[in-house]
C-alpha cells in the first residue's frame, strides 16, 4: 500500500490521538497515544497488510521511548509507530498478544530498561545471566550515568584510525 494511502487511513482511523510524521521518502513516523498504541499496532498489521520487523527503545530522563518498526515490503518503506512509557515505572500494553512476533523484543526491552508490558504471555529477562539482581536494568540512563566512562571523550584521531579499520599506531595488527 502507498505511504500517502497509509498516512490517510491512519489520520482518519486515529484522528488526533496520532501525529505523523515523515524525516525521509522511505520512513514514516506515527507517534501514538499509549491507549490506541495496540490498535494502531493491530491496525497496520491486520488491515493495512504491514510486517513486523523488530522494535527499539530509547531512554530518556523522563520516561523510555518504545519503537516499533513495521515495513511494507513491496513499496519499500517503512512506518515507525513510537509512543511514550513515562517514568518512574514505564508502562505500556503489550502487542504480542496481537503480533507474537513483539515477544522478544518487548521481553528485552523490559529486561534492558524496565519497560512493564501489561498482558504480556511471559515477561521474563531474555539475555539476564542468573547472578544479576532482578531489579538491574542496564541500559536505564540512571546506570549508566552512574558508571565511569568507557573511553576518553578526546581520542578523536585514534578513534578515527579504529573505525578506518587501522590498527592504533604503534601496534601490530
Amino acid at each position: 500500500m502507498e505511504r500517502e494511502e497509509v498516512k490517510r487511513r491512519i489520520a482518519e482511523r486515529f484522528g488526533a490521538k496520532v501525529k505523523i510524521a515523515e524525516r525521509s521518502p522511505k520512513r514514516v513516523y506515527v507517534y501514538a497515544e499509549n491507549e490506541i498504541w495496540v490498535d494502531l499496532a493491530r491496525f497496520l498489521f491486520e488491515e493495512l497488510d504491514a510486517r513486523f520487523d523488530t522494535g527499539a527503545a530509547v531512554d530518556d530522563r523522563e520516561g523510555v521511548e518504545v519503537m516499533f518498526f513495521m515495513p511494507f515490503d513491496r513499496e519499500h518503506y517503512y512506518v515507525t509507530i513510537k509512543t511514550f512509557a513515562a517514568k518512574p515505572h514505564p508502562t505500556l500494553d503489550s502487542i504480542t498478544p496481537v503480533i507474537p512476533g513483539a515477544n522478544w523484543i518487548e521481553r528485552e526491552m523490559f529486561e534492558m530498561y524496565e519497560v512493564n508490558f501489561r498482558n504480556h504471555p511471559d515477561l521474563r529477562p531474555v539475555l539476564r545471566a542468573d547472578t544479576r539482581p532482578a531489579d538491574f536494568y542496564p541500559a536505564k540512563r540512571e546506570v549508566k550515568d552512574g558508571l565511569p566512562l568507557v573511553r576518553n571523550r578526546d581520542d578523536g584521531d585514534w578513534r578515527a584510525d579504529e573505525v578506518a579499520g587501522r590498527p592504533p599506531k604503534g601496534k601490530n595488527p
